[in-house]
């Protein structure tokens, strides 16, 4: 399924193809064939879903950081007092976004074992300078 992927990555030259169908019939690949096709492709060969995690997760979390330290200063300098729902909901961004980063620094983690597990060459060598490398 994501054959055309490790072609890609293995360095094989791409060109296109002109195919006619004997048969004129509805195809078979349905849309959600193709969305779990893509889903599939994305998380097999990116670690970007993962590091959008993270950076989403740390994006709550700075969004929130300032309306909690508003409100820690209303509470000891000010002595106004805080609104009990407003509290709970920074507290729950707050965190929240610290978690969600957290998830992501894992996923990332996990995403780099993965990768070195697959035990693929970090480099295609196809040519070197003064010599041709044959194939055997």
């Amino acid at each position: 399924m994501v054959i055309s992927c490790l072609w890609v990555i293995t360095g094989f030259k791409q060109c296109p193809t002109v195919v006619n169908k004997h048969q004129s019939s509805a195809t078979t690949y349905s849309l959600s064939k193709k969305i779990e096709h893509a889903t599939n492709s994305i998380t097999s060969f990116s670690a970007v879903p993962l590091k959008l995690i993270f950076y989403m997760g740390m994006f709550i979390f700075a969004c929130s950081l300032p309306f909690a330290i508003f409100l820690i200063f209303n509470k000891l300098a000010l002595s106004r007092a805080i609104d009990g729902w407003t509290s709970v909901m920074v507290s729950i961004w707050l965190l929240g976004g610290m978690i969600i980063s957290f998830v992501g620094v894992i996923g990332i983690y996990l995403a780099k074992i993965f990768s070195e597990t697959k035990q693929r060459p970090y480099t295609i060598i196809r040519e070197v300078y003064g010599r041709s490398i044959s194939k055997h």
